[in-house]
């Protein structure tokens, strides 16, 4: 239990430096963030606030995936919420550290490091099966129903997040790429493409597979 309890805290931290380097790249938030960050610039709403309400609603869509197969246990995704909340805001702190000039190759560099730290994150902490994040937690609930391949969805369902983004800043704010930039769309492609390369080379080096679906 130690293991996993620890497996789950590293990998929510090295989740929340990817975050951190996609912020900081000025490129676009992550795509799990992007619809919070929009409904943040379309009421004012702190977006501490929107985040807690739009993963609670990823929760709902969860037990209406699931249904009997939904365990209790899942409702601890929103104490990770608070956790993930803190860690980002560690790791900006610990990113700030780091020389960035604005320049065209730093911003790429930054989102390539972000979207590396986003799936190996969630490589190592979902495996724990402890609880995960509601937007993994959504991927993970399909990917229990249909059987798919969890990076084959995560690219699904992060491209479906940028387009409601988008949708919603183009009907209700001033600018349709409010919360979506060009790295959060190339986010929303490479994060499962990324995971599924990591869970191969673990594979080949170790001779193990790595569940990332915890039923």
């Amino acid at each position: 239990m130690f293991k996993r309890i620890c497996s789950f805290v590293v990998g929510l931290f090295i989740m929340s430096l990817g975050v951190a380097f996609s912020i900081v790249s000025t490129l676009g938030t992550t795509p799990i963030s992007s619809i919070s960050y929009s409904l943040a610039l379309i009421t004012n709403i702190n977006i501490g606030i929107t985040t807690f309400i739009f993963n609670a609603a990823l929760i709902l869509v969860q037990f209406l995936i699931l249904r009997s197969r939904f365990h209790k246990k899942r409702l601890l995704q929103l104490i990770n919420c608070v956790l993930f909340g803190y860690f980002t805001d560690l790791a900006l702190y610990l990113v700030s550290f780091i020389p960035f000039d604005g320049s065209i190759p730093m911003m790429i560099v930054f989102l390539a490091v972000s979207i590396f730290f986003t799936a190996l994150g969630i490589f190592i902490y979902m495996p724990a099966n402890i609880a995960p994040l509601p937007g993994e937690g959504c991927v993970e609930s399909v990917a229990i129903v249909t059987g798919w391949r969890f990076s084959t969805i995560k690219i699904a369902f992060d491209a479906i997040m940028v387009i409601i983004s988008l949708i919603m800043c183009g009907l209700w704010y001033t600018n349709i790429f409010g919360a979506v930039y060009i790295g959060t769309i190339v986010s929303a492609f490479m994060v499962g493409f990324t995971l599924r390369q990591i869970a191969n080379l673990y594979n080949y080096i170790t001779g193990e597979r790595i569940n990332v679906v915890n039923k």
